[in-house]
């Protein structure tokens, strides 16, 4: 059992987040110490390779300046102890505690190699000649038997004298930068390792949010859209993600609550007259009289007709809410095409004693679909004529302004009630006393807003109602003015 819980949590985000940022982590700190151990050990070699150039220029002149007779090694001996001193030799079981200095003479024909330092001359010496050394140049030298490189220095003396030699081995310094890349090493481990674990209980703290994102996904149930995840107090990215999930999911119980009343509705509205058709069509198969049966076929188509009507507009409409309704776009004059509907609309509105006139009519282009925006104009006229009353006068315009154009439809009627006009442009949404199905001013909003404008209505405080529709200008359809337009609409 602790397997697999081991085997699970380590094939989770967080730990695989928390090694990589941890590795990345480590190998950056690793570079910074190990650039800041590499100039402190640049430090401390300069700071010998300064101390060895300046005593083998003294011993230089040293040994250049005694004269060559039986006091001469002795001088030279005494010089080279007095560095050794200096340094800091402090011999201890034949290799020193303390920093290493030994000074060697050689290549002088006339004179035996002098020699201060260790006691295993010979190994030194051998190490030397071996060694091609640049003079002035301080190198690194290995010499057998030594924990530890000199750092030595070759000074040539005058033709045919030879050269100097001086090395020393700061045993001091070596031991503390030891002791330093030791201390790197353990202080690097120690970070690294914390920083890990504080990576860990942060991506894990953080992901358990996301886990609660999933969870809750997970269970949502078709039947039950009311689960919400905590967004919690946060406002970072995990915070932001729970609010959008929130908001995906009310969109969703919405479109889904909205998708059952239409199921209803069509489903209510549609079995009257689909009975209605029904009884119709068995009475006329019953029926010798063939005058009345042919009436009541008629009657039928009629009724069907009215129903694939319906049907259209609730998919326009489903179509309009998708932004999926589908424009032939071409320039249209809204003036010109107002007023052939409202001439084709003005026998009728007079056999039902209603006024229809023209209050204003502008020229105003817009981009537009003809069909659509004629079925739109079309729902304007048929709403007006059946819920403007008797002896109702009816105003039709067209005006323009802030790249906009707008169609105003308005009567004196009994207008909009007041819990009714906010719902007016919903689907479905008509009158206690309407025998439509309340998709035509719903169809007059989608085709506005499919166009890039809206519907508006409002109760004129003379009496009566008032819909607007504003549909941006073709001019207005791009660039500045097209923003301009956007804006008014937002605002409006």
């Amino acid at each position: 059992m602790f397997s697999r819980v081991g085997s699970s949590f380590y094939r989770t985000a967080a730990w695989r987040l928390a090694v990589r940022s941890t590795a990345v982590f480590a190998v950056g700190s690793a570079a910074v110490f190990i650039v800041m151990y590499v100039m402190v050990a640049r430090t401390v070699r300069d700071r010998s390779d300064s101390w060895l150039l300046g005593e083998s220029d003294t011993l230089k002149q040293v040994a250049l300046n005694t004269p060559r007779d039986a006091l001469y090694d002795r001088v030279v001996e005494e010089v080279a102890e007095h560095a050794t001193r200096e340094a800091g030799d402090d011999e201890s079981e034949g290799h020193p505690a303390g920093n290493t200095v030994f000074f060697a003479q050689t290549g002088d024909p006339s004179h035996a190699p002098v020699w201060v330092g260790p006691a295993d001359s010979a190994t030194f010496l051998n190490a030397l000649s071996t060694m091609k050394i640049s003079q002035g140049a301080p190198v690194s030298l290995q010499i057998k038997g030594w924990p530890a490189p000199f750092r030595v220095v070759a000074v040539d003396m005058r033709p045919g004298a030879g050269r100097l030699y001086l090395g020393l081995l700061d045993s001091i310094s070596t031991q503390l930068l030891r002791h330093l890349l030791a201390r790197f090493f353990l202080g690097w481990v120690a970070m690294v390792a914390f920083g890990f674990l504080i990576t860990l209980f942060g991506l894990r703290r953080m992901l358990k949010r996301v886990d609660a994102i999933t969870s809750t996904a997970a269970s949502i149930r078709p039947d039950d859209l009311g689960t919400r995840v905590p967004a919690g107090r946060q406002q970072d990215e995990v915070a932001r993600l729970a609010r959008t999930f929130n908001n995906m999911l009310d969109r969703i119980s919405s479109s889904v609550n909205q998708l059952r009343t239409l199921t209803d509705s069509v489903a209510h509205d549609l079995k009257s007259p689909i009975t209605s058709v029904r009884g119709s069509l068995e009475i006329a198969l019953s029926l010798d009289d063939r005058e009345q049966s042919s009436e009541l076929v008629a009657r039928a188509i009629e009724h069907l007709d009215r129903l694939s009507d319906v049907i259209t507009t609730s998919l326009d409409l489903a179509e309009a809410d998708g932004g999926a309704l589908r424009l032939r776009r071409e320039s249209i004059d809204l003036g010109e095409l107002v007023s052939r509907v409202v001439e084709l609309y003005a026998p009728v509105f007079a056999d039902r004693h209603q006024q229809l006139c023209v209050a204003a009519m502008t020229t105003a282009k817009i981009g537009g679909d003809v069909s659509l925006c004629t079925r739109m104009l079309s729902n304007l006229m048929e709403n007006e004529l059946h819920y403007a009353g008797a002896n109702a006068v009816v105003s039709v315009s067209v005006s323009t302004g802030e790249g906009l154009a707008s169609i105003t439809v308005e009567d004196n009627g009994p207008g909009f009630s007041p819990e009714l006009l906010p719902r007016v442009f919903q689907r479905f949404v008509k009158g206690a006393e309407s025998e439509g199905h309340g998709l035509g001013l719903a169809f007059v909003s989608a085709v506005a807003v499919a166009h890039g404008g809206r519907a508006v209505a409002r109760i004129r405080p003379e009496g009566g109602s008032q819909i607007v529709v504003k549909i941006p200008l073709a001019t207005a359809a791009t660039g500045e003015e097209r923003q301009s337009a956007d804006n008014v609409l937002s605002s409006r």
